[in-house]
């Protein structure tokens, strides 16, 4: 029974509020061109698969971006660069919009990665300078509750337009969406000066003076980049990120093609986060005595069965099925990863090693890219005989490769700092 008395907890500020609204528009407009990108590229840009594909990795490239963002918004400040971020955003899907030739597309890549490398950490920053004492966590909980309505708006609109009017048009539902996210940053936003907490500290201690500049911060992550343990560790778990990246750069080449060109692609990710939304604490609570690098191995295996369903479960059902699959290999990983990572932080390092958390996602949306196209060209060609069995059968061996790879080279980093 909560006690009268107690005082009521500290609201959150009109700026925590405003910039959730800005999330909000920025998920819309990501998903809602990103779930048929790879489709787009090639029916209305014209590119071949294989272009089409590394284009893609083009884009995961600017996944990287947010360890150096953070550092340009801080000196700048958070209003102005957000809304440098989102006018880069509206640029870029405009010339999406028009591209007609591969350098035409690779702009607007290259636009869009750019514009959410500064994006990202801005907006997560912002949580957290204006969430108060004591409700931060309650403040992440509404972010990526944000995120996730952002998604399923994006991707019902995408459904829509590219089933009721053309595929090129959903791009005018992110120009759109854009271009409300900017007018909300430039007149209504206001920089966030954090909690009262917070700011009194940095204003004792200097904290901004304190800030490392961007040769600073590349210097940290060359030197956490140079323990060759840490290293091979996110690279062998880029792997399961490789999976994850099919469903938005093979899966709907493979639906489009091979079930139905006007099947509900969109609503058929949604499958992934609703079966996360109701049942991560189940999940969470169950694998939770595993030792992180098991749980992560285990999460690769479940990753690699859901790619194998695709492929050999039949039609959108099967998709279905894939999808839910695959987001219980996610609720297993998503938790641990971070929690391994951190083991390798030395003292004084862990901001530097914790941020390179982004690289296995990098890595992995690159190689996807780049071996999607490939795989697309040769067995889900748009005319011609189709193998979907052997494309998705060729991403799970890659899966289960990278997990027992994982498990092999857990056990050498242990054998060697023992004899050490």
């Amino acid at each position: 029974m909560s006690d009268p008395t107690a005082p009521s907890p500290t609201p959150f500020p009109r700026s925590f509020y405003v910039a959730n609204g800005i999330e909000l528009f920025e998920r819309l407009a990501f998903y809602g061109v990103y779930v048929v990108l790879s489709v787009y590229l090639t029916s209305v840009v014209g590119l071949d698969d294989v272009t089409a594909g590394d284009a893609m990795a083009l884009y995961a490239f600017f996944r990287l971006g947010p360890l150096l963002g953070g550092v340009i918004a801080d000196r700048i400040g958070f209003r102005a660069a957000l809304i440098a971020s989102l006018a880069t955003y509206v640029a870029g899907y405009a010339v999406l919009l028009v591209a007609s030739t591969a350098n035409e597309a690779r702009l607007s890549i290259v636009l869009i990665g750019l514009a959410g490398a500064l994006f990202k950490p801005i907006i997560t920053g912002t949580v957290v300078r204006t969430s108060p004492e004591g409700r931060q966590t309650e403040g992440f909980a509404i972010f990526y509750r944000i995120v996730n309505a952002g998604s399923v708006v994006g991707k019902t609109l995408t459904y829509a337009v590219r089933v009721s009017v053309s595929l090129r048009l959903v791009v005018v539902n992110a120009v759109l969406a854009s271009i409300a996210a900017v007018g909300l940053a430039a007149w209504v936003f206001k920089e966030p000066n954090g909690s009262p907490a917070r700011a009194a500290e940095a204003s004792a201690g200097g904290d901004t003076a304190k800030k490392p500049g961007i040769v600073a911060s590349l210097r940290g992550v060359g030197s956490a980049l140079r323990d060759v343990r840490f290293t091979g560790a996110l690279v062998l778990l880029s792997g399961f990120y490789f999976m994850a990246e099919q469903f938005y750069q093979t899966f709907p080449k493979y639906v489009t093609r091979h079930i139905d060109a006007d099947a509900p692609l969109e609503w058929v990710t949604l499958v992934n986060p609703l079966f996360i939304a109701l049942f991560q604490s189940q999940v969470t609570a169950r694998t939770r005595a595993l030792p992180p690098l098991t749980a992560m191995v285990a999460a690769m295996f479940v990753g690699s069965a859901s790619m194998f369903l695709m492929g050999s479960l039949p039609g959108l059902w099967g998709a279905c099925v894939s999808f839910g699959v695959f987001a219980f290999a996610e609720m297993i990983f998503a938790p641990r990863f971070y929690d391994y990572v951190a083991r390798f932080a030395p003292r004084g390092q862990e901001a530097t090693f914790m941020g390179l958390t982004v690289l296995p996602v990098a890595i992995g949306g690159i190689l996807g890219g780049l071996v999607s196209g490939r795989m697309i060209a040769a067995y889900l060609p748009a005319e011609g005989v189709r193998s979907p069995f052997t494309i998705w059968t060729t991403y799970a061996l890659c899966g289960l490769g990278c997990a027992l790879a994982m498990a092999v080279y857990h056990r050498l980093v242990r054998a060697t700092a023992a004899a050490a």
